[in-house]
């Protein structure tokens, strides 16, 4: 899942949610929102997460672990 993806990433490599925010650019709420499973990326942005960190782009917007694709406030 992407949170837990991400967050590994960014401890790994020691960025800053800031700092990744600016690469990928978009605001670093919308990064913390992410990295705490609040959000998924548009694939647009799942792709570019995906040259910047090696995550797979289908890891980025699978389900969860239970199968279950998570709201996120979204309709």
């Amino acid at each position: 899942m992407i949170h837990e993806s991400l967050k590994e990433y960014l401890e790994h490599n020691g960025m800053a949610e800031k700092e990744f925010a600016k690469k990928l650019g978009v605001s670093i709420a919308y990064v913390s929102m992410l990295r705490r499973g609040l959000r998924r990326p548009s694939a647009k942005l799942a792709r570019k997460i995906e040259v910047m960190t090696g995550i797979p782009f289908r890891r980025l917007l699978l389900p969860d672990e239970k199968g279950k694709v998570r709201n996120f406030g979204l309709k």
